[in-house]
């Protein structure tokens, strides 16, 4: 009689002890997770952030652009050719 309650209690110590690190593993996985998903999002902003830049650098090393800008927002024009002046060497 004494055996078989000391074996249930030991039993159940076992069955609560392996819940606890059942359930204790499975938080920290999903915490893993759920940090994992956040990192992929930023890696993912970051990209499309660097495709932006590699799109604008690419844009303003063209010429026609900058040109374009000038004319367009600055007011810029061509020089006349009495304008030029020829600096000597």
């Amino acid at each position: 009689m004494k055996n078989d309650l000391l074996i249930t209690t030991f039993l159940v110590i076992i069955l609560v002890i392996t819940a606890a690190i059942t359930i204790t593993s499975r938080m920290w996985l999903l915490e893993i997770h759920r940090d994992l998903q956040q990192t992929e999002k930023k890696q993912d902003r970051l990209l499309d952030q660097e495709q932006a830049l590699q799109i604008e650098l690419v844009s303003r090393t063209d010429l026609n652009y900058t040109e374009r800008l000038a004319r367009e927002k600055l007011g810029m024009r061509a020089m006349r050719p009495d304008q030029w002046q020829v600096v000597p060497k």
